[in-house]
């Protein structure tokens, strides 16, 4: 065993100098801890602290400005029923070219004169002002596009899916007018930011944009709705629609090229005025009030009438046939105040080159409104026959601003699970395959392109499917059965179709 060895004097005095350091730091230390201990438990406590400030940062949407292209969408299986063949003959044009829009006017030093109400800027306080990267007017040649659900998600990923996947160049906004002014006086600001996202993202990635305005708040409105839940237009006093519709055609001048007035104004569900009367007419007064300050203040936006909804019957004060409504509002002067009228094409179970009146039957298909046997042939069950009808009565370029086709082929519920019906009043997409639903949107963009007088077609819808809280075969879940995605985000085949569909 060795033994330890005495230390010197010097080194003595280093381990006590080295002894006080530990000592000191070791002090300092526990002073920290003490410190840290006492400061939770006065921010827990809340002892002698000032109340927390309101956050006074501005809402940010979910969006990626200027997305990347998304990775491609999964293959989906090749649906079991055969393709159709195409058609062999399209329908000739019934008129001429569309006559080409005005050219967009140049920005004046000097801002437009307006109602009072109206901000020629579209000023909304609270948030900062909007503008459009890339102003432009709506394009001469006919336009190819699709609706998304677009205040959810993450709007840069849809736009870039519209844009660049599926290679289209409109799309459609519908704007709740209730959404964005709740209170008299009192803007949604988040809504207007996610709108300012939308538009401005949409307009750098190359997309056009309809926005149909419509479902005015209940302070606009004096006369109740005919059920419980709606929201019918117009607001009482028309002076609010020209300043409501004037801050939205102002606020994104140039990055809107198109705005529907009201949406299918020939149902009660969307118009109801106190006189309980449903006529166009009505819908021609309330465009008067409004159509000027949207000249005024954007000459080269494109105003369409509401489109009417293809209804095909006549009940005094709740649904007028469209045809009828057409002629109405071409007896009292609409035709003046637009420059396209608005389509809806529902295609049910019928291919979109099937007139109403050629005895076209389908014997397999279990719904049977369209057809002679056991059926109601009528114009609005006919893609074509719906479209000629109304160029016909009106002889104005068209805007279709919803067409599709539902089916209920291979979708399932939120949980999983396939669904064996559809929702009530839709039982049509049962009779529907999914690859005839791709197959009868792109011979119906053939259809429209080749008419002649089309300005544009819009697909409803891309994403519904996703972005709703209803199941495809629940009350108000139809739009989903119209989606070209699957609940799971996998494309069907018409998502397919469209994106290689020739231009």
């Amino acid at each position: 065993m060795s033994r330890r060895q005495p230390l010197s004097p010097g080194r003595v005095a280093r381990n006590r100098q080295l002894g006080m350091i530990v000592l000191g730091g070791g002090v300092a230390v526990a002073l920290i801890v003490i410190v840290l201990i006492a400061w939770v438990a006065i921010r827990v406590v809340g002892v002698g602290q000032p109340a927390p400030r309101p956050r006074t940062e501005s809402f940010r949407p979910i969006v990626t400005i200027f997305a990347p292209t998304p990775p491609p969408l999964p293959t989906s299986a090749p649906a079991a029923t055969p393709a159709l063949e195409p058609s062999s003959a399209l329908p000739a044009a019934i008129a001429p070219s569309l006559t080409a829009p005005a050219e967009a006017t140049p920005p004046s030093p000097t801002p437009p004169t307006l109602t009072p109400a109206v901000d020629p800027r579209g000023r909304i306080a609270g948030i900062p002002d909007f503008t459009c990267p890339k102003p432009r007017p709506a394009p001469n040649t006919f336009g190819y596009g699709i609706q998304s659900n677009w205040p959810v998600g993450d709007i840069g990923y849809w736009n870039t899916l519209m844009a660049e996947q599926l290679r289209l160049n409109w799309t459609r906004a519908k704007i709740n007018w209730y959404e964005f002014e709740p209170q008299r006086g009192a803007p949604n600001l988040q809504q207007f930011q996610l709108l300012d996202a939308f538009m401005g993202d949409a307009n750098q990635k190359g997309l056009n944009v309809v926005l149909t305005i419509t479902q005015p708040p209940e302070w606009t409105r004096r006369t109740p709705p005919r059920n419980p839940g709606q929201r019918p237009s117009p607001p009482e006093d028309y002076r609010e629609g020209e300043r409501f519709f004037g801050l939205i055609a102002a606020r994104y001048k140039g990055c809107v090229q198109a705005i529907e007035v009201l949406n299918e104004t020939n149902l009660d569900r969307e118009w109801v005025i106190a006189s309980g009367v449903l006529r166009a007419a009505d819908y021609v007064e309330f465009l008067r009030a409004v159509v000027p300050t949207l000249r005024q203040i954007d000459p080269a936006l494109m105003i369409i009438m509401a489109a009417p909804s293809p209804t095909g019957a006549n009940i005094p004060g709740a649904v007028q046939d469209d045809f009828d409504y057409l002629q109405d509002f071409v007896r009292a002067g609409g035709l003046a105040l637009v420059d396209c009228i608005g389509v809806h094409l529902n295609g049910y179970n019928m291919p979109p080159d099937k007139r109403w009146d050629e005895g076209f039957d389908d014997p397999s298909a279990r719904f049977r409104g369209p057809f002679p046997n056991g059926g109601n042939p009528h114009h609005s069950w006919s893609f074509i026959s719906t479209i000629e009808g109304y160029r016909r009565i009106t002889n104005k370029p068209m805007c279709v601003t919803e067409f599709g086709w539902a089916s209920a082929e291979n979708l399932t519920r939120k949980d999983g699970t396939p669904i064996t019906s559809a929702a009530p009043g839709f039982e049509f997409a049962l009779d529907n395959t999914e690859r005839e639903q791709g197959e009868w949107i792109v011979r119906g963009f053939q259809i429209l392109r080749n008419l002649g007088y089309v300005r544009f077609g819009i697909v409803f819808n891309l994403d519904f499917i996703q972005k709703i809280g209803q199941n495809p075969d629940e009350r108000g879940g139809d739009p989903a059965l119209y989606s070209i995605i699957r609940q799971d985000g996998s494309p069907r085949p018409a998502f397919e179709m469209l994106r290689d569909m020739p231009r």
